[in-house]
C-alpha cells in the first residue's frame, strides 16, 4: 500500500470519527432536555388523570400477567365428558 493510500485511510477514519463524535455530542447535550420533557409530561398526566383509577383498561382485552393460572381454585371445574368411547391401543 502506498503512502497516499495510508493517508487516505487515516483521513477517512478521522472524518468518520469526527462525525460520530459530533452526533454523540449532540445526543448527550439533548439528553437532559429529553429527561425534563419526560418528567413534565409524566407530571401533567399524573395530576390531570381521574382519581381512583387503577390503570387497568376497561375493555376485555386486558390480561393479568401476574395471576396464577395454575391454581385450581381460580379456574372453573371441567365438565364431565359425555358419549365418549375409548379404544385400546395395540402394542
Amino acid at each position: 500500500m502506498s503512502f497516499m493510500g495510508i493517508v487516505g485511510f487515516v483521513l477517512l477514519a478521522v472524518v468518520i470519527l469526527s462525525v460520530l463524535f459530533a452526533l454523540f455530542h449532540i445526543f448527550f447535550a439533548l439528553l437532559p432536555v429529553a429527561i425534563i420533557a419526560i418528567l413534565i409530561i409524566w407530571l401533567i398526566y399524573r395530576f390531570t388523570s381521574k382519581g381512583g383509577n387503577d390503570n387497568t383498561p376497561t375493555s376485555g382485552g386486558y390480561y393479568d400477567w401476574f395471576s396464577n393460572e395454575n391454581d385450581p381454585n381460580t379456574r372453573p371445574p371441567r365438565k364431565k365428558a359425555r358419549n365418549v368411547k375409548t379404544k385400546d391401543v395395540d402394542k
